[in-house]
């Protein structure tokens, strides 16, 4: 299927990075996302990694010994961040980022290089983060997530649309597998829902939902962990998942 699109240009590539932008996600299966892909072969192009279309992602998530971050996505807070090492094995790269959901429709993501495969954060990165999260305390490994990636770049819509498959978590001596289910992205500037991905979605009855990776991952490997707040969409991916 991902044949069918032309691959992404340098300068579309850099037009379509969108580190300010709004954030819109769907959970579906694999052939509803294969239905989907169809549709889409003429509005945007495919964005290789190392002429890999489908990359593999490995991301640790920190945060703080009594998880602030996380509650703060438990509760619902307006501004709430994630903090997180991701490595990009086919380009050899790993970036310290830090992505902030500053309203329900506006998320910025600001990041830092850091050497290839480290998992270490370092005093001048601890800054790094303290500056954006507003929390000086120390934050530490908590949670990995391991995927696939095919990234769509919008040929006429200021869009880049992710697909993440063979999705799985680890935490603390626990992990799950969630190999049945895509988690799609729609990011856009501005918000929009007419553009050609989200008519499509609107046309085939899916609905945005709650697929927060790093959430489910603490939810998956933490015992006793509140979790209410996630319940039906925590629910939907195991129930996908059998």
């Amino acid at each position: 299927m991902l044949g069918h699109f032309p691959t992404a240009a340098g300068d579309l590539v850099l037009r379509r990075e969108l580190r300010h932008r709004s954030d819109s996600k769907y959970v579906l299966p694999p052939r509803a996302a294969i239905e989907l892909l169809a549709h889409l072969r003429h509005d945007y192009a495919v964005l290789p990694s190392e002429s890999e279309l489908l990359p593999l992602y490995r991301t640790l998530y920190f945060d703080t010994p009594e998880l602030d971050l996380f509650h703060a996505h438990r509760r619902g807070r307006r501004v709430r961040h994630k903090v997180r090492i991701r490595h990009y094995p086919n380009r050899r790269l790993s970036l310290l980022e830090v992505k902030t959901r500053q309203s329900e429709l506006e998320t910025l993501k600001v990041s830092r290089s850091t050497p290839y495969g480290s998992d270490a954060i370092t005093s001048e990165d601890a800054s790094f983060v303290a500056s954006r999260i507003g929390i000086a305390r120390l934050v530490i490994p908590q949670a990995w997530t391991t995927f696939r990636r095919i990234t769509l770049l919008g040929l006429h819509s200021n869009e880049r649309v992710t697909l993440d498959l063979e999705l799985r978590v680890e935490g603390g001596h626990r992990s799950r597998a969630f190999d049945r289910v895509v988690i799609l992205e729609v990011k856009q500037w501005p918000y929009s829902r007419s553009t050609p991905v989200m008519e499509a979605l609107r046309r085939s009855g899916r609905r945005p939902g709650w697929a927060s990776k790093y959430c489910l991952a603490i939810a998956s490997t933490q015992a006793g962990m509140p979790v209410n707040a996630f319940l039906p969409g925590l629910r939907l991916l195991q129930r996908m998942s059998g």
